[in-house]
This record gives structure tokens, sequence and C-alpha cells, in this order.
């Protein structure tokens, strides 16, 4: 009886509710380096760690059993770790069979050979685009080599690629104090993007707000207004692939993890997925989903075309 009595409260132990909102749409870090130095960049180089493989794809495994249905991982520049990105869109396709991936580069390292291998296991490519005139690109530190010009032709080139493969091909580009007056109109008509996504620039403490907050990067001398960005969207309003963010936009609409699976809850890491589970690290995330219903977090974000047969 006394040992009946030992065990008999544990079943009246409160438990956690799950968290209400699925992690439909997850953003995944493996890694922040990058050989661009983008002066806005809030995504800074603090370490070079990476998950190994088997525990990236167990902690993948449990967001596709509470919900996820699109995988996008950014960066750093996730091509300087080719293979490893492309394991991973191979896993989120034939094993987990998600509805979406995407990945988020800059471009300069996304080779033909690495789409023949891998692009059949992904559906968007992001290339990130500010600006299409070369003294532009300088100043916001968008190029390789301390060359701006080489930018702009890979975009053109990697567009071109990932469209021949079926890939869908989406555009993000940074407005800030350099490049809000500018005319994209032409250029972004030439690309076709089926999305073109255009952000304002960001401010978070810790990242680009200067060495007082432990900042890597200072970008508060190219915060622009909300009159200059709503002039940039003006300007190109007859653009069909439009899609703004103002920071209100961004702030706990996206569900960002870090490179140990760790939501970050405005840019503060939580606990990890591989610890505690999905349900406990949501709560450590500040995730708000009707910010992220509303700034059109749910697209049509599968492929409309068949990769093409790589003959060997």
């Amino acid at each position: 009886m006394n040992r009946f009595k030992s065990w008999l409260p544990s079943l009246f132990i409160s438990y956690p509710e799950p968290h209400p909102d699925p992690p439909v749409s997850v953003n995944w870090f493996p890694n922040r380096r990058c050989n661009y130095e983008c002066a806005f960049c809030f995504h800074t180089t603090k370490n070079t760690f990476i998950l190994p493989i088997d525990k990236a794809k167990l902690a993948l495994r449990l967001l596709s059993e509470a919900g996820m249905k699109k995988l996008n991982i950014s960066g750093g520049e996730p091509f300087l770790n080719p293979k490893h990105i492309g394991e991973i869109f191979k896993f989120c396709k034939e094993e987990l069979k998600l509805e979406a991936t995407s990945v988020v580069c800059n471009g300069s390292k996304v080779t033909e050979k690495w789409l023949n291998e891998y692009g059949q296991y992904l559906d968007v490519m992001a290339i990130s685009c500010d600006s299409f005139n070369s003294d532009t690109n300088e100043k916001q530190g968008r190029r390789e080599n301390g060359k701006g010009d080489n930018h702009i032709g890979k975009v053109q080139d990697v567009a071109a690629l990932c469209k021949r493969h079926g890939i869908r091909v989406k555009i993000n580009s940074v407005i800030t104090i350099n490049n809000w007056q500018e005319d994209m109109n032409d250029h972004i008509s030439e690309i076709d993007p089926f999305r073109w996504k255009v952000f304002q620039v960001l401010l978070l403490d810790g990242e680009n707000t200067g060495a007082e907050t432990g900042s890597l990067r200072d970008a508060r001398n190219l915060i622009i207004t909300t009159e200059q960005f709503q002039s940039f969207l003006e300007r190109h309003k007859s653009q069909p692939s439009l899609v703004a963010e103002d920071n209100e936009a961004m702030k706990d609409s996206y569900l960002n993890l870090d490179e140990e699976m760790r939501y970050e809850g405005w840019k503060k890491p939580g606990r990890s997925i591989l610890d505690v589970g999905v349900a406990e690290a949501l709560r450590d995330s500040g995730f708000d989903y009707k910010t992220f219903i509303d700034r059109g977090g749910i697209y049509d974000w599968g492929r409309t075309a068949q990769p093409p047969i790589v003959d060997w």
C-alpha cells in the first residue's frame, strides 16, 4: 500500500499545455559564416559551430511531427557548406515529405554541379540583391573580394540557372539610406521572380548597433524613415511579385532557429529542441502566429515545374 501511495501523486502532476501554434514555416540558420560583409547584417559571425547532421535530422523530424510544412535555410551564407545543406534538403523531401524547402543566399557560391545533384530537393531559392548599382553594393557591403559589380552578374546568372532546374526564384532586398531612392523596376522585371521580398533595414541590439551593445556591426547610419520606405514601395507598386515588410511586420512573425536548434525570441536564444522538445522550445520563441499570417507567411511555396532529368 505504501508503494502504491508513493507513485499515486505523480498522476496529478500538472504538465504544460502544448504550444497552440504549429511551427508551419521554420527558418534555420545552421551557420553564420559568410563571404560578404553586408553593413546592415544582424546575423553576424560569432562561431563556426555546425550541428552534426544526425542531430540536425532528429530536430527536423521533431519539427515535422509538430506540424512543420516548410523549411528555409539561411545564414551567413549557406552555400559555404554545400553538401551539408544539400543532404538536409534531400532528407526533408525524401524522408519528411515536406511541402517546401527554400534557401536564402547571396548567389556567389551556387554552382550548376550542386543544382544537378540537389536541385530536385529544393523548391525556392531566394537570392539577396539590394541594388543593381555597383557603387551601392559597395556601400552596402554586398560584394565579394571588394567588387560590387560581380554580385549583380551572379544574381542574374543564378536566377536563370534555377529556372532551368525548375526551382522558383525569389529576390530579397534590404532597403537602407543607400538604396531607398533607386528604381529597380526594369531589373526586377527582367529576372521575373515569383516573389520579391522588400525589407526595411532592421536594428537589433547585440548584432548591428555598435560596440556599446556588443555588436560586431553598426548599421545605425543606414536606417530610413517609414516615409522613405513607403516611397520605395510606391515606386515599385507595379511589380506583381512585391511583398513588403517593415520593422513591425518582421518582429515576432518568424520562427528562427539558431545553430543549436534554439528558437530566437527577438534574437535571444532559448532552449534547444533537442533538449526540451518542440512545444517547450516554442515557448521561448516570442512567435506570434497572427502576425505571421498577416504578413503573408503562408503562400504558394511549392514548385511549379519538375526538375530536368540529369544524364550522368
